[in-house]
């Protein structure tokens, strides 16, 4: 809406007669009735004036309200400076200030957004961050993104642990992608601390090397040996150069000079003597299991459920693929499942899941539906997956009053937590719980 539209609409709503909450979105970023105005955004290289309205900010944001209020009288001036934050992220809290709704959240834009509502106090814009990055995000981004989410780890931590859980299980060619190369120092220590990862240390020893040689690159240093360890720091000893064969040792570290000879000749004796010497490297080979996994999916538009049920993208735990399973198991209901789509090379197999099936609302108000399970997972194909018949019925779903689905597009969210214990041996039969 143009400023010259918005007065107009304003100008119209007090001749007439106009709901509060029309009134307030009229008059956002409109100068009509204005009394502060930000400057915003001079860190980032450009400045945009936004005018505002005191009294509306400051009932959203009790940061604002301090400052226009409270003990910070100083800073109540006609126009405030807010250098740190990007016009694109401001104009976005704006908007949730005065309308409850961001329309404008890209993966550009919604990290400047998230440092935004942490900064002045706005747990549901917070929020709405959150569910914005998770509902967006994949393999392809996955880095991209941890290299942000790394530093709103105290403000947002499912994020960086929904990246992590990613990563852990990601493919040989995300290690060798340029993204990967990309990612930032923290982001890099943050993924080698990780004890689950599922690539071999082969992998991970070349895409270090690789992002070293790189991040050189990018510092317009020489890619020599002595600059890409001062770019790694302590992160290279979070590879375990020790856990590598001899040859990967002869064609990787040693071929590049990323090691010193010292270090070479220390790890080879501490591969082949019986007096091992210290090492300030990684010695322990990782898990490469976890045994807990979070599987999120978003149905699209649940008027369009079938009887036949769909599959979530798979997700690993004790690297065995688990999916949440989701469609009308009649007319009335909505069946929910956690399913398991493959199984170890043993011929005789079983582990205890325990899961909890969840059912998270649109509306942020709307307490989430939980159930718990527990159930003997085995080779034999009737244990292949196990839940709710009837979860929810299509009646409370669809119900707008309860706030189960969005009500632009009557998508829905579901997600389960899944923790699986360890194989053993069998016969295979099942067995379970439900609450």
């Amino acid at each position: 809406m143009s400023q010259n539209s918005a007065q107009s609409t304003a100008t119209e709503s007090c001749a007439g007669v106009a709901k509060v909450a029309d009134r307030v979105k009229d008059i956002l970023l409109c100068e009509d009735m204005s009394d502060i105005r930000f400057a915003v955004g001079r860190d980032h290289g450009a400045v945009k004036i936004f005018p505002a309205h005191r009294v509306i900010i400051g009932l959203r944001s009790v940061v604002f309200h301090t400052m226009f209020y409270g003990s910070l009288p100083d800073m109540c001036t006609d126009l405030l400076d807010i250098p740190d934050i990007h016009p694109e992220a401001f104009a976005n809290m704006l908007s949730y200030i005065y309308t409850d709704a961001v329309t404008n959240f890209t993966q550009d834009n919604v990290f400047d957004t998230l440092k935004c509502a942490d900064k002045y106090d706005l747990p549901l814009l917070l929020t709405m961050c959150t569910d914005f990055v998770l509902g967006t995000l994949n393999l392809n981004n996955c880095l991209h993104v941890l290299d942000n989410a790394v530093h709103y780890a105290g403000v947002a931590p499912s994020i960086l642990e929904k990246c992590l859980c990613l990563i852990d299980e990601s493919p040989k060619s995300i290690w060798q992608s340029d993204q990967f190369c990309a990612i930032g120092q923290e982001a890099l220590r943050t993924i080698l601390k990780r004890d689950t990862l599922t690539a071999n240390e082969h992998t991970i020893c070349s895409a270090v090397d690789k992002w070293a040689e790189i991040t050189c690159m990018r510092r317009d240093m020489d890619g020599t040996s002595a600059n890409r360890r001062e770019v790694l720091g302590e992160v290279l000893f979070l590879v375990g150069f020790p856990l590598l064969s001899d040859g990967q040792l002869l064609d990787g570290p040693v071929k590049t000079g990323l090691l010193l000879q010292s270090e070479l000749l220390d790890i080879y004796h501490y591969k082949h003597a019986a007096i091992k010497p210290p090492l300030p490297f990684r010695k322990e080979p990782r898990q490469n299991v976890r045994g807990e996994c979070v599987i999120n999916y978003t149905v699209p538009d649940v008027r369009k459920l079938q009887a036949i049920f769909t599959l979530s993208n798979p997700v690993t735990a004790r690297k065995l693929f688990w999916h949440i399973h989701v469609g009308k198991e009649t007319e009335a209901n909505v069946g929910f499942y956690l399913v398991c789509s493959s199984y170890p090379k043993s011929a005789s197999w079983a582990c205890e899941v325990n899961a909890e099936l969840r059912l998270l609302p649109w509306n942020t108000e709307t307490a989430p539906i939980k159930k718990q399970i527990s159930h003997l997972f085995g080779k034999n194909g009737a244990c292949w997956g196990y839940g709710f018949g009837n979860f929810i019925s299509m009646e409370n779903l669809l119900d707008p009053t309860k706030g189960y689905i969005d009500p632009s597009d009557f998508s829905l969210k579901l997600q389960i937590q899944v923790t699986v214990s360890p194989f053993r041996l069998e016969t295979n039969e099942c067995s379970e719980t439900r609450t």
